[in-house]
């Protein structure tokens, strides 16, 4: 979204004409929903790519700014649903797939691993797909000479 949601309300004639028009921030009218967000995968990465890409010139000084983080990355690892081993988990994932080259790096995180270990599975299954071609490959030049 563009930072901002319009909400449009019809009232009735004697209430106001017309329609009325109320700007709210995204993220406080997304959040102050009930769409199930805090459990969804898809929202936790949305939560920790705000976190990383908050900047100071988002806030209106240096408290407001380590307030904002404070909120984002709560928002992001959870603590009051997470364990410190959970947390350590996300954070070593998020760092593990920051060191990936590019194109398995997206390939990871279209698969969504909740943590390293899975990560890491997932890329020696795809290491092992990847080799069964180059191998059928091998064997059909050894078989045909």
């Amino acid at each position: 979204m563009s930072g901002e949601a319009t909400v449009l309300a019809y009232h009735a004639p004697e209430e106001q004409e017309g329609l009325l028009i109320v700007k709210v921030e995204e993220e406080n009218y997304v959040l102050g929903q009930d769409f199930g967000l805090e459990g969804n995968p898809w929202s936790q990465e949305v939560f920790r790519q705000k976190f990383r890409q908050f900047s100071y010139s988002d806030s209106t000084g240096p408290r407001e700014a380590l307030s904002r983080l404070r909120e984002l990355c709560c928002q992001w690892l959870r603590p009051e649903v997470h364990s410190k081993e959970q947390i350590l988990e996300l954070l070593m994932l998020e760092q593990f797939l920051a060191i990936l080259p590019e194109e398995l790096q997206a390939w990871v995180r279209e698969h969504r691993p909740e943590n390293g270990e899975e990560a890491v599975t997932m890329l020696e299954e795809l290491e092992k797909e990847l080799e069964e071609p180059r191998q059928q490959e091998f064997s059909a030049c050894v078989c045909s000479e």
